[in-house]
């Protein structure tokens, strides 16, 4: 945002990272799949990328085969496949390829359902499990402390069980013109989230930064309810409408996210001479190949400065 001192030194930060592993089709979302980095051809695994959500009536499932870090090459679709889906237990229906890696089935999924994946191709099956978290409220309020930015406060009931991601979407400057994007980054006072991705930085009266989402692990907290007040970092106000989700986010999209994350973290030491660190692993849960099958539940509010 204009205004925000905080832009300067953030920015910097980010200049020396690559772009964030984005996960859900509301953070923008895209794949990420194991490779091996040896020079020796390594085998070749199915990457399967699918999140259910219920707020969608079809599922796309992303199939393709690994590849060498060193290849120059895009990824292998994979053909002649049956991708079924199940739940609880109950086959539901049967995906179709609408190009060389997606895989679509019209499809409402429940909050609440177990659901199960099975990707079978040349006497090769896959599968992944995910339980879909229930629906939840979240009362999402914004604050104007000033004329240039808007505050925003949410506040909902803690399940011990769930997995809470806040994220912001509004518009920003790009290149000169008006973007609608994510906020890379949030100022919030809230000390009972995540620290993975948090900055003791301060700046008009809040403690902490978080970057690019705020994270809140309902099963470490001794609290009924939560409520967390930030602010956006970047996207302004006064040039348009901007969004704040809540996520509350299955076991496996969880431990995926936050690993994406850390791994993205840990590039950044990549541009040190000589390279001193060792990639942090992405979580998978596709037994017998690699990728995410998860799912989420989520609240979203629009805000527009009147």
């Amino acid at each position: 945002m204009s205004n925000n001192p905080y832009n300067s030194s953030f920015e910097k930060r980010k200049a020396m990272r690559f772009s964030i592993i984005q996960i859900l089709p509301f953070f923008v979302i895209s794949c990420v799949s194991e490779v091996d980095i040896s020079l020796n051809e390594p085998k070749k695994e199915i990457t399967v990328n699918c999140i259910l959500t219920p707020d969608a009536d079809t599922i796309t499932a992303w199939l393709s085969y690994t590849k060498p870090t060193l290849s120059a090459i895009g990824f292998e679709p994979i053909n002649n496949t049956r991708v079924i889906l199940y739940e609880q237990g109950n086959p539901v229906g049967q995906f179709r390829q609408t190009d060389s890696t997606a895989w679509v089935l019209p499809y409402k999924i429940k909050p609440g359902e177990k659901y199960k994946i099975e990707v079978t191709t040349n006497n090769t099956t896959v599968w992944a499990e995910t339980t879909v978290p229930g629906k939840f409220n979240a009362n999402i309020t914004s604050l104007e402390i000033v004329t240039f930015r808007y505050d925003y406060q949410v506040s909902f009931l803690n399940n011990p069980k769930s997995f809470y991601w806040i994220s912001a979407k509004g518009y920003a400057h790009y290149k000169g013109e008006p973007t609608f994007d994510r906020a890379p980054a949030f100022y919030s006072s809230y000390s009972y989230a995540d620290d993975f991705n948090r900055y003791l930085e301060t700046w008009a009266g809040y403690r902490y930064s978080y970057e690019d989402y705020i994270r809140i692990a309902g099963n470490t907290l001794q609290l009924d309810s939560i409520n967390c007040q930030f602010v956006p970092v970047t996207i302004d106000i006064n040039l348009g409408s901007q969004k704040i989700f809540v996520f509350s986010v299955d076991y496996h999209l969880d431990k995926y996210m936050k690993s994406s994350l850390l791994m993205e973290e840990n590039d950044l030491w990549a541009e040190d001479v000589p390279i001193v660190y060792a990639p942090f692993p992405v979580y998978s849960n596709i037994h017998g190949g690699t990728g995410i099958f998860g799912s989420f539940t989520s609240v979203s509010k629009e805000f527009s400065k009147e």
